[in-house]
Parts: structure tokens; sequence; C-alpha cells
């Protein structure tokens, strides 16, 4: 697991550029993670989660989004009843070992390609179950793609590890991954887009 940080990103979104913050606290009792966007001084984006650890890694227990316009939702990782339930919705699913949520995927993934150098070879894939907070779940499928130098904001990092999830339905999140090898393979760019035609949202890293 990387340790506890915070990084700054460049919010990006078309024509559009802003602030991004991600924050990982972990503790001998668990961890709590924030993702936060703005433009213009209006968030456009929060979402938190926290919870413990596993023998599967990172292991959930509330997600929360709140996105500008909408109200908040959240899911709950109920570990006593094997069961993944929403706030805004009555849809529940099972709960396997190593599910994520919209947030946490971030650092399971760093831990997943930081512990095992062999997934890090183009080719390999990492799939892990991912939950938003709308009563959606599916499982994100990563496809490294191998060492790749990546544009972040006012530099370029070399050697980024590269890994794609490409969309599996209609309106499915298309996510393109860079990770940093120098900061426990943490993200060094996000870019998620969908087909629907909206313009990607992309957090840049500041060095």
């Amino acid at each position: 697991m990387p340790p506890s940080t915070q990084l700054q990103y460049e919010l990006r979104r078309g024509a559009l550029t802003g602030e991004g913050e991600l924050r990982w606290q972990r503790s001998a009792d668990g961890y709590e993670m924030s993702m936060e966007g703005s433009v213009f001084g209006f968030q456009v984006l929060s979402q938190a989660s926290r919870g413990g650890f596993d023998l599967a890694g990172v292991a959930p227990l509330r997600f929360v989004d709140r996105r500008r316009g909408r109200d908040l939702r959240a899911a709950n990782f109920q570990r006593d009843r094997g069961l993944i339930t929403y706030s805004g919705s009555s849809a529940q699913y099972p709960l396997p070992a190593g599910a994520q949520d919209r947030l946490s995927w971030m650092v399971q993934l760093a831990a997943i390609v930081e512990a095992n150098p062999k997934l890090r070879q183009p080719g390999r894939q990492v799939s892990m179950l991912v939950a938003g907070a709308r009563g959606d779940v599916d499982v994100w499928t990563f496809g490294i793609t191998g060492r790749e130098a990546v544009d972040i904001a006012g530099a370029r990092l070399e050697r980024s590890l590269a890994l794609r999830r490409e969309p599996r339905k209609p309106y499915d999140t298309r996510v393109e991954v860079w990770l940093d090898p120098a900061r426990h393979h943490l993200p060094a760019r996000i870019r998620l887009s969908s087909e629907r035609g909206a313009e990607a949202l992309d957090f840049v890293l500041k060095p």
C-alpha cells in the first residue's frame, strides 16, 4: 500500500481548466481517501472513500459521491452481510473479495502493480469489481500497454506505466491511467471518458 500522501492535479475538461486534489490517508485502523475538483472556484467533483484492509487489499466500507447539481449518493460495503447497497437505490449486489469503489480503485491498482512486477508487462491484465454510488457495479479490467512518456502539468514523465480500461456497454466509462513509479504507482494522469460524446475529464499531475 502507498504511504499517506496528497497529490495536486490540473483538472481539464475541454477548454475549461481547474484544480484537483487527491488525498490518501492510511493508518493502522484503515484509510480515508478523497478526490476534489473545482473549476473557476466552483466545485464540480467531490468523492470520498473510507474503509480498511484485508487479504485482498483495500476494503472499502462507504463511498460518497457529490456532483454539482445532483444529490449526494453513497455506496455501502456491508461486509458483515456480504452485500453492496446504496443510499439512493434499492439495488444490491454480492460483495466479493477485492471489490472497490470509483475512488479506491486507484490505490488498489497502484498496490497491485507495486507488489507484483510481472503485472507491469505489456499484455497483462488486472481486473476488479468497481461499484459507483448510483446503484451501478461492473468489472473493470485494465490492460497494461507498457511504459509510456506522458505529459503532466509543466513537465514530462518519461516512463509511466500506462493502462487502459475499455467500455463494455453503452454509456460505460473508458479509463486511461498513467501510473508514476516514483510515487508508488499512484496516478500521474487519469482520463475518464464515455461514448456519449461528452468531453473527457482529465486529471493531470502537478509535479
